[in-house]
């Protein structure tokens, strides 16, 4: 019976029903979506507040968003997949603003490698060469295109000075910064440990250039907590990077904030 029903109403006609009168797994679905949001929301809040300006670099399919739309700040997403870009789009419409362009140094066309996992493609063949042989080996970057390329200073020029920028681009980050020449109150960067511990110093160095007064922290995994109480100086974090400690937490999010 209910494949004669579909056959009737056809693909189109099932979808828009389905948002209306969303299925079981739908339902279970979303709850984990909401729940996930929240969960996140309750750790951004802590250093963000409504009407604050976010920059989401690498948004994907928005699963920052979310939380950052909790809370009431305002966000600009870039994310130059168009897969993703258009899923955006669909999911949150009107209340943000998508960019859909990479960042890095400087503006320009730059060769992106699509991994057949869409959280995996970057601009960085460096990342890539690094992980595919052990962490990733299950994953490949058979496709290249050109995407065009902005910078941070041009979306400030554009969207105003944001309170943080949320920076995960797959081994791409320090480019990102590169792009910045102003002090922002809050950065958070993706790290990828061993196979990129240098750069992770490196982006530190980059951001002191622009901000000597700041303090480190980071948030193990998709834990999205302080890992320390408190927060290092940046010649501190970057003598910690190096420990085993930090070494074997494989990835997280570093966070930099200025000193008030």
């Amino acid at each position: 019976m209910k494949k004669f029903i579909k056959s009737v109403l056809g693909k189109s006609i099932i979808l828009k029903l389905r948002k209306v009168f969303p299925s079981k797994i739908q339902k279970e679905a979303a709850k984990a979506e909401n729940d996930d949001a929240k969960w996140r929301s309750d750790f951004y809040a802590t250093f963000i507040k409504s009407d604050d300006l976010c920059f989401d670099v690498g948004a994907n399919m928005g699963n920052r968003v979310q939380p950052l739309l909790l809370i009431g700040a305002k966000v600009v997403a870039v994310e130059p997949q168009a897969d993703c870009y258009s899923y955006l789009k669909e999911k949150f419409g009107k209340k943000i603003t998508i960019v859909g362009k990479g960042l890095g140094e400087k503006e320009g066309l730059k060769k992106f490698y699509v991994s057949n996992a869409s959280t995996l493609s970057s601009f960085s063949r460096e990342w890539i060469e690094s992980v595919k042989a052990e962490r990733f080996n299950e994953y490949t970057w058979n496709n290249e295109i050109d995407l065009e390329i902005t910078t941070a200073d041009k979306l400030i020029e554009s969207f105003g000075v944001p309170l943080y920028i949320k920076i995960d681009v797959e081994g791409y980050e320090l480019e990102v910064l590169k792009g910045l020449t102003q002090p922002i109150k809050m950065i958070s960067f993706e790290y990828t440990v061993p196979e990129q511990t240098e750069k992770a110093i490196q982006c530190i160095n980059q951001i002191t250039k622009y901000n000597s007064s700041i303090e480190c922290n980071y948030s193990e995994a998709e834990t999205m907590q302080w890992s320390m109480n408190d927060w290092l100086s940046p010649d501190e974090m970057k003598d910690f990077i190096k420990s085993t400690q930090f070494l074997d937490t494989k990835f997280g999010d570093i966070y930099v904030r200025t000193i008030v």
